[in-house]
């Protein structure tokens, strides 16, 4: 009887240390496949980023990222894809790489990117805040009498060839809160790579400070339709002065959208001077959460607005309208991605927030581990989704306490399975990173694949630091 009970234990005890084998072996290979896919990874972004600037088509620091008309359109011409550069694009894969290389400076591949893209992104600046486009020299007449290459500068496109004198205008943009926020986050991360606190020195708070949902004479359409928001206090999009209406109300914004191509409309663009779009300032969740993740950097979270901003972002958060939300950002997933960011580089009172945004990334989640826009954004864009959301898990943390290992898992072996591997390295099809908003949001959009793989390979890289701390012997594999 001893016997047969001595042969039952140690068949026992085979089966838990088989068990227990077969866990850390697939713990094993999965920091394998993902420390193979961040370095491969940064191989391509090494690669495919731009190392000498081609006059008039392309600049030194910058990956190649597009500007999609994804059908024809009025002002806009017919569908076409065409390379163009712009500060969130540079700057977003900048602080993609940043963040990698301050988790593991292992990576010595990476220092040469961060100081080609940082001197790019120090060309969008303009005083102390940021545009999206370049300042360049415009590509026809813009007014009756001017004189061909004795024109001022103006923001546009690179290679987007815009022809009536209408759209030109329009295209000449004033700064704006969100790539002011990621530019001032480019510099954050760059005094922490490089260990010198002069970065953050001076106080930024005051430039979104002055841009803010309160005491106006306008509002912008979108919100009014989508949220009726006002007097939130929290941030606006674009840090120029909107039109002033003696007596808003919705019917005389619709007068103007009406007659936006006559010169008294509040839409309507002047030449050489800085447009802010329909000529109402927006409230976007995506560019408040923005905002404050460059604000925590500075440790500048007692600031005017950010209490509001928080609330602004919990309301949003509650209704679960996620492709709403952001004006410039039809996909469903890059709020939740932007509001767990901010969660990450210290917002903690964005905890409310995160509650709701944890149960509907759950729920939403696809059987073979993705997660898929709206049908009519870029085919459903699960990759760009995927992509987003599964840094929204990873960023928030705690795993195991809030269930999320088995999400996270089904994730990565989704986007495993779905890289591109060549002799350039490994990356992911880019998928709708920004849209021209409002009514072109799903039709002038953005991608860029250098723009995606770091989105992706900075969660990967969070998520290996992650099975090394809990499995120390992993460091030296």
């Amino acid at each position: 009887m001893r016997e047969i009970s001595f042969i039952i234990l140690l068949i026992l005890l085979n089966l838990s240390v088989s068990s227990q084998s077969k866990v850390h072996g697939s713990i094993i290979d999965l920091h394998h496949d993902l420390k193979l896919s961040i370095a491969q990874g940064l191989k391509y972004l090494d690669n495919t980023q731009r190392k000498e600037t081609i006059l008039g088509s392309s600049f030194k620091g910058e990956w190649p990222t597009y500007m999609c008309l994804e059908r024809s359109f009025f002002y806009l011409g017919s569908k076409k894809d065409i390379d163009d550069s712009n500060c969130f694009s540079v700057a977003s894969t900048h602080n993609s790489l940043a963040n990698i290389y301050l988790a593991f400076p292992e990576y010595d591949i990476i220092p040469n990117m961060l100081d080609l893209s940082f001197e790019k992104i120090m060309t969008y600046k303009n005083g102390n805040k940021f545009n999206f486009w370049n300042l360049l020299s415009p590509n026809r007449k813009l007014k009756k009498d001017d004189i061909i290459s004795e024109q001022g500068l103006v923001r546009r496109p690179t290679n987007y060839n815009l022809k009536s004198k209408y759209i030109n205008n329009a295209a000449n943009i004033a700064e704006d809160a969100d790539d002011t926020a990621l530019g001032y986050s480019a510099i954050a991360l760059r005094g922490k790579y490089k260990k010198d606190s002069s970065f953050t020195k001076s106080s930024i708070s005051p430039i979104f400070e002055e841009y803010r949902d309160v005491n106006r004479n306008n509002r912008h359409w979108y919100n009014y339709i989508n949220g009726n928001d006002h007097e939130t206090g929290a941030y606006l999009t674009w840090l120029t002065t909107e039109y002033q209406f003696k007596n808003w109300n919705i019917i005389k914004v619709i007068g103007h959208n009406a007659t936006f191509f006559l010169p008294f409309s509040e839409c309507y663009p002047h030449a050489y001077k800085p447009y802010l779009p329909y000529g109402s300032n927006d409230l976007d969740g995506v560019v408040n959460a923005n905002i404050l993740s460059t604000l925590a950097f500075f440790d500048e979270l007692n600031s005017e607005g950010v209490e509001q901003a928080i609330k602004f972002i919990e309301k949003k958060s509650k209704r679960e309208k996620y492709d709403k939300v952001g004006i410039y950002y039809p996909n469903r997933y890059h709020f939740p991605y932007s509001v767990c960011k901010a969660y990450y580089n210290g917002v903690d009172k964005l905890e409310s927030s995160i509650d709701y945004l944890l149960c509907y990334l759950k729920d939403k989640q696809n059987e073979d581990g993705s997660w898929s826009a709206k049908r009519s954004l870029n085919r459903k864009d699960k990759l760009q989704s995927t992509a987003y959301a599964l840094s929204s898990l990873i960023y928030v943390g705690r795993y195991e306490e809030l269930g999320t290992i088995k999400p996270i898992e089904n994730a990565i072996d989704y986007l495993f399975r779905n890289s591109i591997n060549n002799e350039q390295g490994t990356h992911w099809e880019g998928g709708v990173f920004f849209s021209g908003g409002t009514v072109i949001r799903n039709i002038l959009t953005w991608k860029s694949d250098a723009y995606t793989t770091g989105i992706i390979l900075e969660a990967f890289a969070h998520y290996r630091k992650h099975l090394e701390e809990k499995n120390s012997d992993l460091v030296n594999l």
